[in-house]
């Protein structure tokens, strides 16, 4: 199984450990559930316009959503 990229790792897990659907992530960034989940599955890049909205909704830097290796571990730990 190919492994997904540490963005996508950390904003499902940063997703999931605050309680929030993919709906809610993709409302209050402006963009559809559908292009959201796609992004979080790795099928769609997170365009950089929405980053300040990610990063305000998640209470975290960008250098967490794009180098936590920590937060990408927790979500493979998870899944095992």
């Amino acid at each position: 199984m190919k492994e997904k990229p540490i963005v996508q790792n950390n904003l499902k897990q940063l997703r999931k450990t605050r309680g929030i659907q993919q709906k809610f992530v993709a409302k209050s960034i402006g963009i559809s559930a559908n292009y959201y989940c796609q992004i979080e599955n790795g099928h769609r890049v997170l365009p950089t316009k929405y980053l300040p909205k990610i990063r305000e909704l998640f209470g975290v830097t960008l250098d967490e959503i794009f180098f936590d290796s920590k937060i990408a571990i927790c979500d493979s730990n998870k899944i095992a």
